[in-house]
């Protein structure tokens, strides 16, 4: 048998296409052995995806949160202004009270050293009970403002509680 030269040639050419195939066929895995890589393959792609879809759900429950403390912050923020701002009403109330009963308490010592006339003396008196009515208007509006305050840190608890909720459970879903 004659070999001619375009024969082997041929020959030469299909033994490596052959062997190109089965170099082809090794790398991607579809040999004999890939039945079992195929298998790890599929179940770690399943578990990227179960992954996957938890970080998305803990994404939005982080988002979620977020939203939520910063509305509890300016809560927070708010009821602690209007707490501050309480606290300055009952220093003012305080010093006004202070001064008012200070001046009644002068009048009535002014009012038994004088000897003065009826009249006089009347009119001391007079000044001594309005005097008196202001003080006690000015010690109900104090209690009012202690009151709004006593209120106010009630609320100001209950938001910080809540904030400190909201924070507790932002720090469960980053641990997971």
């Amino acid at each position: 048998m004659r070999l001619t030269r375009g024969t082997v040639t041929m020959a030469a050419a299909v033994a490596m296409l052959a062997g190109v195939a089965w170099a082809t066929v090794r790398a991607q895995g579809l040999g004999p052995s890939s039945s079992g890589s195929l298998a790890e393959l599929t179940a770690e792609v399943r578990q990227l995806r179960t992954v996957i879809q938890e970080a998305g759900r803990s994404q939005t429950q982080i988002q979620a949160l977020s939203i939520s403390l910063t509305a509890q912050h300016s809560r927070l923020t708010q009821v602690s202004a209007r707490l501050d701002k309480s606290e300055e009403e009952l220093q003012a109330a305080s010093a006004k009270t202070a001064e008012a009963a200070k001046i009644v308490e002068e009048l009535q010592r002014q009012l038994t050293r004088t000897t003065t006339t009826g009249e006089e003396r009347s009119r001391a008196e007079s000044y001594v009970r309005d005097g008196k009515v202001d003080v006690d208007r000015l010690l109900a509006e104090e209690n009012r403002i202690r009151q709004r305050q006593t209120e106010l840190l009630a609320a100001f608890r209950s938001e910080e509680a809540r904030w400190l909720e909201l924070v507790a459970k932002l720090d469960e879903i980053i641990k997971r």
